[in-house]
């Protein structure tokens, strides 16, 4: 479908690698669709894209900008914490504006004034801003459909006084009977004290991306259609692109480009190794292990006597990393290989690949099962536990590890894991997701319907 190259979208993702990643998926489904694309980051996001120049030169019609996130630049950003959240409220809000602004009145280096904005659906001033401005704008949820509803469903919970303790069974969840409790909830994870949770902030930001002229969501229909209908009834439309990488896959002809430098070395290790014997370690961007966590899961892959590929951040763990690290080497016997940061869908879709250890984010999640590979979930902020919990105990294609694991856990789960057991059930899971993202599937309609509702809004606000 190839539009005007008038129409010009802002994409504006929340400053985690979680949320920027999808982001930058959709963005190049757009560009694809004919659209004029600006990708903004906050700066410190914005510094840290790989080879930037390249990207530029291979998507012509894919500008990058960024704006300062108002704090100092060394400044931990690792996890996005309430100070962060402030910040960006306070000094990236009138940034925002201003850049808007600044298009809008032809002064940003020659760009086509923005026509439309897709935001986060973790920030509510742009859609503020935008609606001042008179630009149309969606909104993009990078979590589940099931995590969003969620936070609409907090204000009901207490109302009916079921917040009392964390590990409280939550009763009356349209599509989650008898599967959350409250510590599961939005937020819950980055307070030291139940006594500090807000959970009426994040319900009172949420809410307003409902005036949204729609909402973008990385899921498919049958995955999660309880929670689809739910927010249909909130949201004035619906687009479920998932799983959104399949889909980029099946409309953009050239190979995807990503933002972070990978390490592809691990392609040739795989490559020697037999089919599906090797589990996959991945904790994503943000969590961090103590040197006890570290030890466990290496001396139980080791025992599990399966090949396994690790991907070890330089800052994933506290100090004395080289002392653990030579220690866990020593013991490994050659059947490992360790990188810093991975082609992740690559290595899943990897017929050596046979399990994934994984923290179970929503990206993460959705590439495994796309890729018919069962998970071992070791869940530790934000939407990671509900996830975890639909992956055990809903789809039942993998197993959720708690926290006070030891190496005998690790070594027992990889082994149900990768006793193939499971493997029927998410090689139907990911049979869906292939065909609702192949061409005539229902995330690929959803999208063609995305395009022409943004043309036919931007068209109406000209």
């Amino acid at each position: 479908m190839e539009l005007s190259r008038t129409h010009h979208v802002l994409l504006f993702p929340f400053p985690a690698k979680g949320h920027i990643k999808p982001f930058f998926s959709l963005a190049q489904l757009l560009c694809n669709a004919g659209l004029h694309v600006t990708f903004l980051n906050t700066d410190h996001h914005h510094r840290r894209i790989h080879d930037l120049n390249r990207l530029a030169a291979q998507l012509p019609t894919l500008h990058f900008d960024s704006v300062s996130d108002g704090l100092p630049p060394d400044e931990p950003r690792d996890v996005p914490d309430r100070k962060l959240c402030e910040s960006i409220r306070q000094v990236t809000s009138s940034l925002f504006r201003e850049l808007l602004v600044s298009y809008n009145n032809g002064t940003s280096s020659g760009r086509p004034p923005i026509t439309c904005v897709i935001t986060d659906v973790m920030f509510r001033f742009p859609i503020d801003i935008a609606e001042e401005l008179g630009i149309p704008v969606f909104t993009f949820s990078t979590f589940s459909a099931r995590f969003l509803f969620l936070i609409f469903w907090i204000p009901k919970l207490l109302e009916d006084g079921q917040l009392r303790y964390p590990e409280q069974e939550l009763h009356g969840v349209p599509g989650a009977e008898g599967l959350i409790r409250w510590k599961d909830l939005p937020g819950f994870w980055s307070v030291e004290d139940v006594a500090d949770w807000d959970p009426m902030n994040f319900v009172n930001q949420t809410l307003a991306t409902s005036r949204s002229s729609g909402l973008i969501l990385n899921t498919f229909d049958e995955l999660e259609a309880p929670f689809l209908t739910s927010l249909s009834k909130i949201y004035k439309k619906i687009y479920s692109l998932g799983p959104i990488n399949s889909l980029l896959k099946n409309i953009q002809s050239q190979p995807q480009y990503n933002l972070w430098k990978e390490d592809h070395s691990c392609m040739a290790w795989l490559d020697s190794q037999p089919r599906k014997s090797v589990v996959f370690v991945s904790f994503g961007s943000v969590v961090k292990l103590t040197n006890r966590q570290l030890v466990e899961f290496w001396n139980g892959l080791v025992n599990s006597g399966k090949p396994f590929l690790l991907v070890l951040r330089s800052d994933v763990i506290e100090a004395g990393e080289e002392v653990v690290r030579e220690n866990m080497e020593r013991k490994a016997e050659g059947r490992w290989m360790i990188v810093s940061w991975a082609p992740q869908e690559e290595v899943l879709a990897h017929d050596a690949v046979g399990g994934f250890l994984t923290h179970s984010g929503w990206n993460s999640t959705l590439e495994s099962l796309a890729a018919g590979v069962p998970m071992i979930s070791w869940p530790q902020i934000g939407d990671q536990t509900s996830n975890s919990t639909w992956v055990s105990k809903v789809w039942r294609i993998g197993l959720q590890l708690e926290d006070g694991f030891d190496s005998s856990t690790i070594e027992t789960m990889v082994r149900s894991v990768m006793d193939q057991t499971m493997e029927k059930t998410v090689a139907e899971l990911a049979e869906r997701a292939k065909n609702r993202a192949s061409k005539n599937g229902t995330s690929y309609r959803n999208f063609q319907t995305l395009i022409q509702d943004i043309t036919n809004i931007i068209e109406t606000h000209i």
